[in-house]
C-alpha cells in the first residue's frame, strides 16, 4: 500500500467509525439510560453551575437539574445511582501526554532512583505482576540518582548496587529480565541467561566479560561492556502488538483516575516514513496506529486529540489531511514543536538545563517560518518552551504569524512555559494564547533550583494565576509518563495535579505556605483547567468539557467534595465512577 493510499484509508476509517461511537436512543423512548441523583453536580457551565442530578440517554447528557425533574426521566430500564451527596464533575481532560511512551514504560521497571536490593526486588515484582508471562522486562539506569548525589557531594568510594541473582530470580521467575546500570553495566536474570543460551562455558566477548561467582564460576547475572551490549541487541524490537498490550493497561490506568480525554503528542506513521530527519525528532510521539488498534478492538476508552510533529506539516497538506481531521474519538488537533532546553536571559544554576535550544530545533529564523506557514495553512501550533528568553521569542513568532496571515480563530499553545516575564504574560494574554502547564513541574523545579533563581524572576516562574488574569487560557496536564531519561515520573492523577496547583507545594507541604503563593489557583480554576479549557483548546467545547444538556456524557464521580475539602484531602479522594460516552467504565486493575 502506498503512503498516500494508506493515510487516506486511515482517515476514512476514522470518519466511518464515528457511526459506532455509541448507541442511539431506541425508538421514541424518552426515558434515561442512566440517572445520577442526590449529588452535587459542579457542571463547569456558567449558565447552570450547580445541580442535584444528571440524566443520560445513549451517549448524551439529556437533563441537568433538580432531583425531581431528573428522576422524572426514569423508566423501567434506567439505571439509577443515589450518590449520597458525592461530587460529580465533567470527565478530566489531560492536556499533555506521551501515551506511546507510557505504553512502552509498562514493560519497564523504574530504576533511576534505586540503589537498594530490596527496593529493586519490590519494583520488579510489581511490574512482573502486570506483564504477560514470557515477555521481556527491561529497565534503566539503576543507581543514577545515587551516583549523581555522590558526584555532587564529592563522595569518595561510591559503590553502586550489584544485584543478587537469586533474589531477583525469586521475583521474576516467569520473565526474562535485562537491566542497565547508570554506567552502562548490565544485569540479566536466569530466565534471560537461559533464553540467550549463556552459560559458564560461554567465552567472554572481545570488549567485555560475564560476571562470574569467584568460587563456582557460575554466571552471576552481571554483564560488562560488549557482553551486556550484545544481549541488549538481541532483544526483540517492541512491536505494535506489544505496544497495544501496554496501551490497554495505560488507558485503564487513566480511566481509573477519571481521565476521559487526552491531548497526546502523536504521529502519522506513514508520514514519518516520508521524512529524512537529522535526529530522532519523533521519539516521544505516539504511533497513531495504537489508538486505531484500541478502537478497532473496542478498547479505546479515551478521546484523543493529537498534536503531530510540525516537521510533517507539508506532508499533511500534500495528503489533504486537514486541520481537525477525524472525529470525537481520534482527531488531529494541531502541530507540535520542541523549542528550548531552558534558554534564559540569565542562566539559572542547579536546574540541570543547558540554556540552549532543543536538538530538534531547526534555528530561530527557520522555525519562525515554520510557524508562519503552518498558521497560513490553518493548523494550530503548540511549542515546548521553558526559558524566559525562549518564551519571549515564541510569543513574537506567534504574533508575527497573526500579523502577516489572514484573520482566523487560532489556538496557539505555550507548552510547559516555566519561566517568562510579566510583560510577556500580558502579551500572550492579548494574543489569546493557551498555556499547557503541568503542576508537578513546580515542586520538581523548586527542589532543583533551590535559592539560585533570583526573586524577580521567581515571581513570574510557573505564574499560573497571572496567566489567567492576563487572559491566557490555562490547561492543566501531566506530561505522562515523565522525562525521557526516566529521572522523573509524572503523576497523572488529576487530583494530585490539582493539589499542586492549589497549594504550590509538594505532597509533604514544602515549601510552607506554597512557593510564591500569590500564584495559587482556586480549586474551581483548577477544575476548569482540567475540563472545559482543554476542550476549548482542541475546539471541542461544544461537545464536551462541561456537564451540559446535549454534550457527550463524559463524567466522573468523586468520593469527596474537593470544592469544600482541605487540599490535603484531594490526595485521599478516590474516583468512584468514570463514565465515558454514557457508559460506566470497568476500571478494575488486571493482574496477569
Amino acid at each position: 500500500m502506498t503512503p498516500m493510499r494508506s493515510v487516506s484509508t486511515m482517515l476514512a476509517a476514522l470518519l466511518c467509525a464515528a457511526t459506532i461511537a455509541g448507541p442511539a436512543a431506541a425508538g421514541h423512548d424518552k426515558s434515561a439510560d442512566l440517572i445520577l441523583y442526590n449529588t452535587k453536580v459542579w457542571t463547569v457551565d456558567d449558565r447552570k453551575p450547580v445541580a442535584q442530578a444528571v440524566a443520560v440517554r445513549g451517549k448524551r447528557i439529556v437533563k441537568v437539574g433538580a432531583n425531581d425533574e431528573v428522576l422524572a426521566l426514569k423508566g423501567p430500564g434506567t439505571r439509577v445511582l443515589d450518590l449520597q451527596g458525592r461530587l460529580v464533575l465533567p470527565g478530566f481532560n489531560d492536556s499533555h501526554t506521551h501515551f506511546g511512551n507510557a505504553a512502552e514504560w509498562f514493560f519497564q521497571v523504574p530504576l533511576t532512583d534505586v540503589n537498594d536490593l530490596q527496593l529493586m526486588a519490590e519494583r520488579i515484582a510489581r511490574v512482573a505482576a502486570r506483564v504477560p508471562r514470557g515477555m521481556w522486562i527491561t529497565g534503566g539506569d539503576w543507581a543514577t540518582s545515587a551516583a549523581n548525589a555522590a558526584g555532587k557531594n564529592r563522595q569518595a568510594g561510591f559503590e553502586p548496587l550489584v544485584p543478587d541473582l537469586k533474589t531477583i530470580d525469586a521475583v521474576s521467575p516467569d520473565h526474562p529480565l535485562l537491566f542497565r546500570r547508570f554506567d552502562h553495566v548490565y544485569f540479566a536474570n536466569s530466565a534471560a541467561l537461559k533464553l540467550a543460551r549463556l552459560s559458564p562455558k560461554t567465552p567472554d566477548p572481545a570488549g567485555g566479560h560475564y560476571g562470574r561467582d569467584p568460587v563456582t564460576g557460575e554466571l552471576n547475572g552481571m554483564l560488562y561492556g560488549a557482553a551486556g551490549e550484545g544481549l541488549e541487541r538481541q532483544l526483540p524490537p517492541m512491536s505494535l502488538q506489544q505496544r497495544m498490550i501496554g496501551a490497554r493497561a495505560v488507558a485503564k490506568d487513566l480511566n481509573r483516575v477519571g481521565i476521559t480525554s487526552i491531548t497526546d503528542i502523536a504521529r502519522y506513521p506513514d508520514l514519518s516514513e516520508e521524512k529524512l530527519y537529522p535526529f530522532f525528532v519523533e521519539r516521544s510521539a505516539t504511533d497513531m496506529r495504537i489508538f486505531q488498534g484500541l478502537r478497532k478492538n473496542g478498547d479505546l476508552t479515551l478521546r484523543v486529540n493529537m498534536l503531530v510533529p510540525i516537521e510533517t506539516e507539508k506532508n499533511l497538506v500534500a495528503h489533504k489531511i486537514k486541520p481537525t481531521a477525524g472525529d470525537k474519538w481520534i482527531r488531529l488537533g494541531g502541530l507540535k514543536a520542541y523549542g528550548d532546553s531552558g534558554v534564559m536571559y540569565k542562566p539559572v544554576a542547579g536546574n540541570g538545563l543547558p540554556s540552549e535550544w532543543s536538538y530538534r530545533f531547526p534555528g530561530e529564523s527557520a522555525f519562525a517560518q515554520e510557524v508562519l506557514e503552518a498558521d497560513r495553512d490553518g493548523y494550530d501550533v503548540g511549542v515546548h518552551i521553558i526559558g524566559d528568553k525562549a518564551s519571549h521569542e515564541l510569543i513574537e513568532w506567534y504574533a508575527d504569524a497573526i500579523r502577516r496571515n489572514p484573520a482566523r480563530d487560532r489556538r496557539f499553545r505555550l507548552i510547559h512555559i516555566w519561566h517568562t516575564t510579566p510583560e510577556d504574560i500580558r502579551r500572550a494574554g492579548k494574543l489569546g494564547l493557551i498555556a499547557d502547564v503541568q503542576p508537578y513541574h513546580l515542586p520538581r523545579e523548586v527542589a532543583l533550583v533551590g535559592t539560585t533563581l533570583d526573586d524577580e524572576r521567581a515571581r513570574s516562574t510557573h505564574a499560573w494565576k497571572s496567566m489567567i488574569d492576563a487572559g491566557i487560557v490555562l490547561n492543566l496536564g501531566s506530561d505522562m509518563p515523565g522525562s525521557y531519561n526516566r529521572l522523573h515520573v509524572s503523576p497523572y492523577n488529576p487530583l494530585d495535579n490539582i493539589y499542586f496547583a492549589v497549594t504550590r507545594t509538594d505532597k509533604t507541604g514544602y515549601p510552607a505556605g506554597g512557593w510564591h503563593p500569590e500564584q495559587k489557583l482556586t480549586v474551581e480554576q483548577a477544575i476548569r483547567a482540567y475540563t472545559l479549557n482543554p476542550a476549548w483548546s482542541s475546539r471541542e467545547d461544544k461537545i464536551k468539557g462541561s456537564i451540559t444538556e446535549g454534550k457527550l456524557a463524559d463524567i466522573v464521580v468523586l468520593s469527596k467534595d474537593i470544592l469544600t475539602a482541605a487540599p490535603t484531602d484531594y490526595l485521599k479522594t478516590e474516583v468512584l465512577y468514570t463514565i465515558l460516552n454514557g457508559k460506566i467504565l470497568d476500571t478494575k486493575e488486571e493482574v496477569q
